[in-house]
């Protein structure tokens, strides 16, 4: 069994500083994306040391219980011997660090010490271990190491403590690129200004915005991304899907009073507001291992296109009978194929509900409303043969 030990106790925080576990980054303090990575990484049990149990670390708590761990939150680090057996592995990561959770996983497969060479590492605050390099910040060791541990006072520095352990009892060192520092991905006691560029990049990296192939989607998507930089640990996805389900009640409602244009605007909107919300959330998910998605959203991603299919329907001429709801279901069939069938980088063209909409609202204005969504569908069951994969 994996058990991570991390810490919020932080000596080097000044008064009035906030500490450096507890500083905010995309949304999440520094503390809560260690603990997205040692859960990426298998821990089972998450301990923490704490000098008391406020706020963040109880929220710190839900996180890990959300994600299907225990939470332990201690004290004296003596009390980890009734925790780790000697046959477990111990994650240790130290306060105010924020690794680079591909290089944990990658390099820390079996116990080892991530190091950077002492120049720059040691200038940036990270702890020497020799002449040639200094402690990354993660380790990790074999449970024996938190015997050892019980041997010593309980105020010293536990983290440091269980690296000179590791050390002594020869695990082995692996070294970092410095490029990680160099590009502010592997943090230690960030700064504001560090702590901007990294949350940018990390906005960018996990907003997976859609390519201009889906124009609807690539519009939607980067103002979603932007408002997720602007608002971070807030509830705009909350709201953004409650937009959205109010504005496709709106749609069908206005359209059985026979407002059609409208109906289709304001699916349009529903469209919009659902794909800007589905990259912030994605954004202040990012990184946890089992991200909670709201029923309201599972709902709209159900009913966004049999709201459309109704709005066609309504649309269409009375006198065309079945054809009414054939057409729009042909149509809707024929995009789900593509988002599974075509070529990686196509599949979002396909999912495009907000520039389907959009060019549904012309045809609505002048009434063919039906043969345009036949013309749609026979453009998408010819581009099927474009963007499938090669076979075999």
């Amino acid at each position: 069994m994996r058990v991570a030990l991390l810490s919020v106790l932080d000596r080097q925080t000044g008064p009035q500083q906030v500490p450096a576990p507890f500083r905010l980054l995309a949304g999440a303090r520094l503390v809560e994306r260690q603990l997205d990575i040692a859960l990426a990484a298998g821990c089972e049990t998450i301990a923490c040391l704490a000098q008391a149990v406020g706020r963040e670390v109880i929220e710190l708590q839900h996180r890990a219980e959300a994600a299907g761990a225990r939470f332990i939150a201690l004290h004296e680090p003596r009390k980890l011997s009734g925790m780790v057996s000697a046959s477990d592995e111990l994650l240790v990561m130290a306060p105010g660090v924020l690794p680079e959770e591909e290089a944990v996983l990658r390099q820390l497969a079996k116990p080892g010490v991530l190091v950077f060479p002492e120049d720059p590492a040691v200038q940036r605050g990270y702890e020497r271990i020799d002449a040639h390099f200094a402690w990354a910040g993660v380790l990790l060791t074999r449970g024996q190491a938190v015997e050892q541990l019980a041997q010593l006072p309980d105020d010293v520095d536990t983290p440091s403590a269980l690296l000179r352990i590791a050390l002594q009892s020869g695990t082995r060192t692996y070294p970092l690129e410095t490029r990680l520092l160099d590009e502010d991905i592997w943090l230690n006691d960030p700064a504001p200004e560090h702590l901007a560029a990294r949350e940018r990049s990390w906005v960018a990296g996990h907003a997976d915005v859609a390519p201009f192939k889906a124009p609807g989607l690539a519009v939607a998507e980067r103002m979603g991304a932007r408002l997720a930089r602007d608002t971070m640990r807030g509830n705009l996805a909350r709201f953004l899907a409650l937009g959205s389900a109010a504005a496709a009640v709106l749609a069908l409602a206005v359209a059985v009073f026979g407002w059609l244009v409208p109906g289709f605007g304001l699916a349009a909107v529903a469209a919009l507001l659902f794909a800007m919300e589905a990259v912030v959330r994605r954004v202040s998910s990012a990184g946890q291992v089992r991200p909670r998605v709201p029923l309201l959203v599972q709902a709209l991603a159900i009913l966004i296109d049999p709201v459309i299919v109704l709005l066609i329907v309504l649309a269409s001429p009375e006198d065309t009978a079945w054809l009414r709801l054939f057409v729009p279901a042909v149509l809707f069939g024929l995009l789900h194929l593509g988002e599974r069938l075509a070529q990686r980088d196509w599949r979002r063209s396909y999912a495009d509900r907000v520039m389907l909409t959009a060019l549904l609202i012309p045809a609505a204005l002048f009434g063919v409303i039906q043969p345009a969504a036949a013309v749609l569908a026979l453009g998408a069951l010819v581009s099927l043969f474009l963007t499938a994969p090669p076979r075999d």
